[in-house]
């Protein structure tokens, strides 16, 4: 798959070994096969932060990407160790969560948390997170270096939000396009494999509206394919199909779907459906703009404080 692409770093990942921590067995295969995409040579795993701790000692590791809530033992007492000991203690550190309560957040950031991903992400935001952790493993204290890594992150974060339309119909995609253009980046495939091909590269689209019969390769199959991939799995599609039927309904939801609008196109139910996942995308990409708002701040009132204690 084309997301494979070899970054600059590649040659020097190939010698590192990354630690992904994290309790539930396909979610660790998948943060696992992310990091592996960007060229790490050596990745491995543990279920929880005790048995992250024994593979520490024992295993010389130059990343670690852990959960936040975890049996046992957090991220957060799992970071605090890392940090407080000799072997460990420069080692990139990014937190995973889909947990962004304020208290915990700035918790992680006061004790040296590197980078930290909200979820659901794409292979995208954690490779680009994954660099930033490595070049910069314990915060700088220094607000302007923080405000240029906001900046950077600004730029990805203010991408149009994208739709891809995939019908074997032509009319079909220049009605839903028609609808949607005004508000929204919008591409357009006529097969499930063109769908495919355009998923294998960035930019990812945010939400697939996915006609269920089409020739060769169904709705399902394409749907199944995505969600079976971690670089695309996080893409929420809603089916498009004439069919009304229970079983064609339920088959959707149990393959991932988050939605399905039935044939004829009623736009103002396309366009209502639409708007209310769009959101959840837009929302998202706010909660993480947020946390590098935290992070600046925190980081910053820690350089204060340093400066006055010098000073008095």
């Amino acid at each position: 798959m084309s997301t494979s692409k070899a970054t600059p770093q590649a040659k020097s990942y190939a010698a590192m070994t990354a630690l992904v921590v994290e309790p539930v067995e396909s979610m660790r295969a998948t943060v696992a096969k992310m990091v592996s995409e960007m060229g790490f040579a050596n990745v491995i795993g543990a279920s929880n932060g005790e048995h992250a701790l024994s593979l520490l000692r024992s295993e010389d590791v130059d990343l670690v990407l852990s959960e936040l809530l975890m049996p046992k033992m957090n991220g957060i007492q799992l970071l605090q160790h890392v940090r407080n000991g000799k072997r460990n203690f420069s080692v990139p550190f990014v937190m995973i969560s889909a947990n962004i309560e304020q208290s915990q957040v700035v918790q992680a950031i006061k004790q040296g948390v590197s980078e930290y991903v909200v979820k659901p992400f794409s292979a995208k935001i954690l490779h680009a997170r994954i660099e930033r952790a490595l070049i910069n493993p314990v915060k700088r204290t220094s607000a302007v270096a923080e405000k240029v890594d906001k900046l950077n992150d600004a730029l990805v974060e203010a991408e149009p939000l994208r739709i891809l339309v995939v019908d074997d119909v032509v009319d079909n995609i220049q009605l839903i396009s028609d609808i949607l253009r005004k508000e929204y980046k919008v591409r357009a495939a006529t097969s499930g494999e063109t769908a495919l091909k355009i998923c294998s590269s960035d930019p990812l689209p945010d939400l697939i509206l996915l006609d269920v019969m089409m020739p060769d390769m169904d709705g399902f199959e394409v749907c199944r394919r995505l969600k079976l991939n971690p670089f695309t799995q996080h893409i929420a599609i809603i089916f498009l199909t004439a069919l009304d039927q229970t079983d064609d309904m339920l088959k959707g939801f149990e393959l991932g779907a988050v939605d399905y609008i039935t044939k004829p196109i009623n736009p103002p139910v396309l366009h209502a459906r639409v708007r209310t996942h769009m959101t959840l995308t837009a929302q998202l990409r706010e909660m993480r703009n947020m946390l590098d708002t935290m992070q600046d701040n925190v980081l910053l009132k820690e350089e204060l404080e340093q400066l006055k204690n010098s000073r008095n």
